[in-house]
């Protein structure tokens, strides 16, 4: 049997893509199942080290994982990553069959963007064939061929990039990269999980927006404003995209809705917000009073009389607070006489 770099033996055929081949092997010394990528061509020496730097810093749960480098000779290099069981996304077997397990789906996706972009660094080929679904529903993005580092030099002459997925200012003579290369591949895959197809204005080159209605039209129970938050995904310019954090954090309070809980602390009285108490209020006489409510998503501030203040900033009706918080009642200039109310939130978990 073959072997790379004298510990790992190749145990099945090579799949070949656009920087090189990929072999399963099996890591002699820790007894493990690894994947190898072997890249020939010199040439793309400098795409390789992009693409080695950008999985050395990362480290999520949601993206392939680094574990060594081979130099196999002086035109090949190897590199060692984790390997994922299971199918890419555009098989048939992962399509979700619930709007939870969907929802799970676009966070698992989402986490791994934000990962990847919270890293300083920006994928640049996001697809339904570069991510699996393991035999247990985690999903991991991997092949970082056309990686880059978000800054300054993040640019490029020429197209570069997969059809379908690709930004419209991918197709431009000189391209500035940016995270929101990223967001929009991430709204054509979310497209594509919900409707299991591609509008066609999404396919041109460059695509045009996104069709009204194409989403609800697929009947899978996806709220508004997650709707919403993919059609902008998609938006044309670059800077009305949202971050994937935004994305994350929003699919993750739909996963875990009415299962937050906030502490409310008030002249040495604890009380808690959540699914079983959705309302606390605190009061100081003449002077401000604020009513704290719990929607199943967020702590907001459903009512606000007199002088009230959240982290300083003037507390105004349908404000959502901040996952940490002070609340005071009086202006800064009534010194002893204000008083405060501390909010801390604690979130659970998604469970995949």
């Amino acid at each position: 049997m073959t072997k790379l770099g004298g510990r790992y033996t190749v145990i099945g055929s090579g799949l070949s893509g656009g920087m090189g081949t990929v072999y399963p092997c099996t890591d002699d010394v820790l007894e493990r199942k690894v994947a190898v990528k072997v890249i020939l061509d010199s040439a793309d020496a400098r795409r390789i080290v992009d693409e080695i730097s950008a999985l050395l810093k990362l480290r999520s749960k949601h993206v392939v994982q680094v574990y060594d480098i081979l130099q196999l000779d002086a035109n090949t290099i190897g590199i060692v990553q984790e390997f994922i069981e299971g199918t890419d996304l555009f098989n048939d077997s992962t399509n979700a069959d619930s709007r939870a397990s969907l929802y799970k789906q676009l966070w698992q996706i989402s986490s791994g963007i934000a990962d990847i972009h919270e890293a300083g660094v920006i994928h640049r080929d996001i697809k339904l064939n570069n991510m699996k679904q393991d035999p247990e529903g985690i999903i991991k993005i991997f092949d970082f061929g056309l990686a880059r580092d978000e800054g300054p030099t993040a640019s490029t002459i020429g197209f570069v990039g997969t059809k379908w997925f690709a930004a419209p200012e991918l197709y431009g003579n000189q391209v500035n990269f940016s995270t929101a290369i990223d967001t929009y591949a991430f709204g054509i895959c979310a497209t594509y999980l919900i409707a299991r197809d591609f509008p066609q204005e999404l396919g041109r080159q460059p695509p045009a927006g996104m069709p009204s209605g194409y989403l609800d039209a697929a009947g899978r129970g996806i709220t508004a404003d997650i709707i919403s938050l993919i059609e902008a995904c998609l938006a044309v310019r670059p800077k009305d995209r949202p971050s994937m954090q935004r994305v994350r954090d929003t699919l993750a309070k739909h996963l875990l809705f009415d299962r937050h809980q906030a502490q409310v602390v008030y002249q040495g009285q604890a009380s808690y917000l959540n699914a079983a108490n959705r309302e606390v209020s605190a009061k100081l006489a003449q002077i401000g009073c604020v009513t704290i409510t719990y929607d199943g998503m967020d702590f907001v501030v459903a009512d606000v009389q007199g002088e009230v203040f959240i982290n300083c900033g003037e507390a105004i009706k349908g404000h959502v607070l901040p996952g940490s918080c002070v609340v005071a009642l009086g202006r800064p200039d009534r010194g002893v006489a204000r008083r405060y109310v501390t909010f801390d939130l604690a979130s659970p978990e998604v469970v995949l």
